[in-house]
């Protein structure tokens, strides 16, 4: 089920005419690990998803089915107990965003972590670009105007880039010419508690669009998993 199919159709209306630009990459998510309970655990009937209810259970010393827990996890997040969502961590590989994005991302410091591709120690020869959604545009003439002189921008930086390369200028310095479209990838550790925070900021419609765009995946992503964990992030379009 896809939860933000007309937001993510107005963002990507443009997608099209990015496919063939200069080094084009769109953004992509992989989830290549998250908390498991025991073997114990599973045998009681305990998953990732009821971990946070299940736990939460000892301050009272009750015990539940897995359905009661279901509707555990909905009453603590109501509660505002969100103190057990941190038993559930996700690790995410995260490529197609640009360091526009990770500067805003990483003013998300609790419960959160990341392992960013260096500029420092990585050449960027090969690098690629992230071009704006220009979803506001109606215009699909001045859509490929602006793209077009993003793309020849790009191009510059790259031509720059290896022209100092061959001086003998290193990596370190190099970086300085990149743009702020510049991408990158990388690897995201973070709970269901901090999670949530930042589908609350960011799935707002007054996000910026390529923060907006990534939560929407990430979202789609989770409640694959923890429904009963994330599910109160769905909000009205405005």
């Amino acid at each position: 089920m896809k939860y933000f199919d007309r937001e993510m159709e107005h963002i990507e209306r443009w997608k099209g005419l990015r496919r063939d630009l200069f080094r084009n990459e769109e953004p992509c998510i992989q989830r290549i690990g998250m908390t498991m309970p025991t073997e114990a655990m599973e045998d009681q009937g305990v998953t990732t998803e009821t971990l946070p209810a299940y736990t939460a259970r000892l301050s009272h010393e009750s015990a539940g089915t897995h359905e009661d827990d279901l509707l555990l996890n909905r009453k603590l997040i109501r509660w505002g107990h969100h103190t057990c969502l941190e038993a559930v961590q996700f690790i995410y590989y995260v490529t197609g965003v640009s360091k526009s994005l990770a500067g805003q991302w990483t003013r998300h410091r609790i419960g959160i972590g990341w392992t960013f591709r260096s500029t420092r120690y990585v050449k960027a020869n090969k690098n690629m670009f992230i071009y704006p959604a220009l979803e506001y545009l109606d215009s699909e003439d001045a859509v490929r105007a602006v793209y077009a002189a993003y793309e020849r921008e790009h191009k510059h930086a790259m031509d720059v880039y290896e022209e100092l390369q061959a001086l003998g200028v290193r990596n370190q310095e190099l970086r300085r010419l990149m743009p702020v479209g510049w991408a990158t990838a990388a690897y995201v550790y973070v709970n269901a508690r901090s999670l949530r925070h930042f589908f609350e900021l960011r799935l707002e419609k007054s996000a910026e669009w390529e923060i907006r765009r990534l939560a929407y995946l990430m979202f789609e992503d989770a409640m694959k998993i923890a429904p009963s964990l994330f599910e109160d992030s769905i909000k009205e379009s405005v």
